[in-house]
């Protein structure tokens, strides 16, 4: 399988209090012009979609429409959230975007459930694991070390 690899987006980022948005725009937009032309079996968004754990509206929006051409194309898009992301609001309506076959990282619940992919040359699985902190999953795995101590 093709896979068109982005990552760090960092949409909505400002330099020295300067908007990158156009900038932006125009790189999405070049990368959706090449995704129709190579026609990759999908599209992995490595984290770092936003800048800032809350982005700023043009920058959601931005996102939404890059997400919108792609999905019009017919690619699976995969995106888990980075460490500058919100987990939570880029998992936010993921089960919606499933039919549009975007797929998005959920938040960390101590499980890991693929997405699968088949070809002409067999399955392959897409594993969305969110950027995580020790902390995030420490407690996950405690409760299965404890579930497994058997009772007296």
């Amino acid at each position: 399988m093709k896979f068109m690899h982005l990552s760090d987006l960092h949409l909505g980022k400002r330099v020295n209090e300067f908007s990158m948005i156009e900038d932006q725009q125009y790189i999405l937009n070049q990368i959706a012009e090449i995704a129709d032309r190579e026609k990759p079996d999908g599209v992995l968004i490595a984290g770092d979609v936003y800048d800032k754990s809350v982005p700023p509206t043009e920058a959601v929006q931005l996102f939404d429409d890059f997400l919108v051409d792609l999905a019009e194309q017919g690619l699976p898009v995969f995106i888990i959230s980075g460490n500058h992301d919100s987990a939570e609001r880029v998992a936010f309506g993921s089960r919606l975007m499933i039919s549009s076959g975007v797929y998005l990282s959920p938040v960390y619940d101590g499980s890991v459930k693929p997405v699968t992919l088949e070809d002409g040359y067999g399955k392959i699985d897409v594993y969305l694991l969110p950027f995580l902190k020790p902390a995030h999953v420490r407690r996950f795995f405690l409760m299965r070390k404890l579930a497994a101590i058997p009772m007296r």
